[in-house]
C-alpha cells in the first residue's frame, strides 16, 4: 500500500515538474549589450548594434512583420526606418518556452556627418534609438545607444 502511494506520488511530482509554466512576458524586451565603435571614419567604419532579447511566446522573426525599428537621433522628425529581423530558425520556435537570444545588426544606412560646413569640417554626434515588435505587434521596450562620433 504505501510502495502504491509513493509511486502515485512521484508521477505527480513528474507531471508538475514538466508542465512548468513560462514566465516571461508575451512583450519582447531587448537590453542593448554592445554599440560599436564609440568614434567612426565616414565611408571606412561600420557600426555594429547588439541586443539581447526574450519573447514570452516566441513569435519574433520570420515574416514581414516582426521588425527593428531604428531612429537617427539627429533627424527626429524623420521617424524609424524598418530593418526586416534576421531569420530565425522555426525549429527553435516554441510559444511554451518562449524565446531568448541575442542579435546582432548594422543600421541600415551608414551615418554620416550632416552637410552643412561645421559638421562636415569637425565631424558630427548621433544616438540611436531602436525597439523590436514581434509578430502578434507587440512592441519592446525602447533603446538608446551611447553617443557615436562621425569624423571626415
Amino acid at each position: 500500500m504505501k510502495v502504491r502511494a509513493i509511486i502515485i506520488l512521484l508521477i505527480a511530482a513528474t507531471g508538475y515538474l514538466a508542465c512548468s509554466k513560462n514566465d516571461m512576458s508575451k512583450i519582447p524586451t531587448i537590453a542593448l549589450m554592445s554599440f560599436v565603435p564609440d568614434i567612426m571614419k565616414v565611408n571606412f567604419d561600420t557600426c555594429v548594434i547588439k541586443f539581447s532579447l526574450a519573447d514570452g511566446d516566441g513569435d519574433i522573426g520570420n515574416d514581414t512583420t516582426s521588425e527593428i525599428y531604428l531612429r537617427d537621433s539627429r533627424y527626429d522628425t524623420a521617424g524609424f526606418v524598418k530593418i526586416p529581423f534576421p531569420a530565425i530558425d522555426p525549429t527553435i520556435e516554441d510559444p511554451q518556452k518562449g524565446l531568448q537570444g541575442t542579435c546582432t545588426f548594422s543600421p541600415v544606412l551608414q551615418p554620416t556627418p550632416r552637410l552643412d560646413s561645421f559638421h562636415m569640417a569637425l565631424g558630427d554626434t548621433l544616438t540611436y534609438e531602436f525597439y523590436i515588435k514581434d509578430r502578434a505587434g507587440h512592441q519592446s521596450n525602447h533603446i538608446t545607444t551611447h553617443p557615436l562620433i562621425i569624423r571626415p
